[in-house]
């Protein structure tokens, strides 16, 4: 193969990854997308010395374009970290092909070896789950977030079997078209292969669609109003004074809020009074709030972002988060706050646990402490932020209502937010604030994220963005109610409760758990065959 040949080969696999992609792409194009690349691997391994070095940089390539051409929005609230986020995520993808096919190498049976991608794919989207650098918006199952009724089998596999999904199609084509290169491009050949891997294409859609039209959710209603303030994030909600916030909530809403109400939803931050936790029932906004409800709605609840900060006992153990008071010798976190607020003297609160990189977190900032002067200032806040240890849900007291209240980004963490349906979460609210990235595919792919996470946990969603897409979208993932972006907006919707835990949820990401195993295994085993070829030699 020609240098010239393996360029474009590579420019092909990085274009079709990224032409898949949602919002605007063709799901079905990622079911090759690899095939490239594994070609490019096939021919470096049998002709060149140094194929592993130019491997690299080919791998790089690819995943540097679908990197790019489907992210680069990050760059609207920071180029840096619009850059920083391409690079650093398409040097873990490059890591992660290089150590497959160098694992690939080094087993016996070279040809069984190709079905390692697989657990070592799985493995790296596990790891962008659950490290500080995690960013797992490209990971691969999420490219069928708007082809709902092909995947609502995700209910017993998370997206992690989307993942699976798509490598298997492209082995078994990648082994087809080798297949048909070593037989002298015979056509039948290339044919009678390529009835398997559309065989594992077209049977879990079957199912799929199956499932679809037999799902029904139980009736068992609760009242949502779901507030879009549209305040510009850039110029304009981090200057406003709370009691503008407050009013502004109370004027956009009232049209639609009765006492038939259940809970009025409203976005990430809204508040911005940063007023410390155990003074938040002497918070003007609060009483404020509480004697609307009493007034409009006494049996509702609103729940609404804010930022907070908790103060450290001065016998707790700090946490690499606290910060220090300037003139007094005491430590407090700064947290990014959902408050579940109705007409009792309670305050229920959830603090957002998965923080976007960067943002909200200096990832391993008790090792590299001075990483925190980095920190990108996107309004509010600036660095590390606390978290809660525990996913507890919002209970009401007035109906069956057990909220999973979500915050932005940890939308996108199946089995983070399936930790509030164990502990008994019967909807799901997501609260964000999606205008830091523009008129692009970024929140617009965020917002049809959501449907996936409807069909992992079978919850219906209220969404509610400070601009960007506010919705709502039933247990099926069909997204309604859906407002445009970049104007101010409220709707009531109904939505069911359903108590019923899926296979997903209960078992949660048991297929990287297994994918890890099989890493571990197969490292072993390299390792092994390392050392007795050393010692034969």
């Amino acid at each position: 193969m020609k240098k010239r040949t393996r360029i474009l080969l590579t420019i092909v696999s990085g274009l079709l990854f990224a032409a898949s992609w949602p919002t605007y792409g063709w799901a079905p194009l990622i079911f090759i997308a690899f095939v490239p690349l594994l070609l490019i691997e096939r021919d470096l391994v049998k002709s060149t010395r140094h194929g592993s070095w130019l491997l690299l940089h080919y791998s790089f390539f690819t995943f540097v374009i679908f990197n790019t051409l489907v992210t680069w929005w990050v760059g609207n609230a920071a180029v840096i970290a619009g850059v920083l986020a391409c690079l650093l995520n398409s040097v873990v993808m490059t890591v992660t092909f290089m150590l497959y096919h160098f694992i690939r190498v080094a087993v016996c049976n070279k040809t069984l070896g190709q079905w390692l991608l697989i657990p070592f794919w799985v493995g790296f989207e596990f790891l962008h789950y659950n490290w500080e650098l995690n960013w797992p918006w490209l990971n691969l199952g999420n490219v069928f977030a708007t082809s709902i009724k092909l995947i609502q089998w995700y209910e017993f596999t998370g997206v992690l079997g989307g993942t699976i999904w798509v490598i298997l199609v492209n082995l078994f084509i990648y082994k087809a078209i080798d297949k048909w290169l070593r037989s002298k491009k015979n056509n039948k050949i290339l044919l009678e292969r390529l009835i398997l891997p559309a065989s594992i294409i077209a049977i879990p859609i079957i199912i799929s669609v199956i499932m679809y039209c037999r799902y029904e959710e139980e009736v068992n209603p609760i009242e949502v109003v779901v507030y879009q303030p549209n305040n510009d994030p850039w110029n304009e909600q981090y200057t406003l004074t709370t009691n503008k916030l407050v009013q502004q909530l109370f004027d956009v809403t009232e049209p639609v809020v009765d006492v038939d109400v259940d809970f009025i939803l409203g976005p990430e931050s809204v508040i911005q009074a940063h007023s410390f936790e155990h003074d938040l029932y002497k918070a003007g906004y609060i009483s404020t709030i509480r004697q609307w409800l009493n007034e409009k709605a006494p049996t509702a609840a609103v729940i609404i972002g804010s930022a907070t900060y908790r103060l450290y006992g001065e016998d707790e153990e700090l946490r690499s988060s606290a910060r220090k008071f300037a003139d007094v010798d005491r430590y407090y976190d700064a947290l990014n706050t959902n408050l579940f607020i109705d007409t009792s003297k309670v305050i229920q609160k959830y603090h957002k646990s998965k923080l976007t990189p960067g943002v909200e977190i200096m990832p391993y900032i008790r090792y590299m402490p001075f990483l925190e002067k980095l920190a990108f200032d996107f309004g509010g806040t600036v660095g590390s932020l606390g978290t809660d240890d525990e996913q507890i849900p919002f209970k009401s007291s007035n109906n069956d209502a057990v909220i999973a209240s979500i915050i932005c980004y940890e939308s996108v963490f199946g089995e983070h937010v399936s930790r509030f349906i164990k502990n008994g979460a019967n909807v799901i609210f997501i609260s964000t604030n999606d205008g830091w990235w523009k008129e692009t595919q970024g929140h617009k792919q965020h917002c049809v994220y959501s449907s996936i996470l409807a069909i992992e946990t079978r919850r219906d969603i209220a969404r509610s963005a400070n601009t960007g897409i506010s919705c709502t979208v039933n247990q099926r993932g069909e997204i309604s109610n859906a407002t445009k972006y970049w104007e101010q907006d409220v709707f009531r919707a109904t939505l069911n409760l359903n108590s019923h835990k899926t296979f997903y949820v209960r078992y949660g990401d048991y297929l990287a758990h297994i994918s890890l195993i099989i890493i571990m295994l197969t490292i072993g085993i390299a390792i092994i065959n390392r050392v007795v070829i050393i010692s034969y030699d």
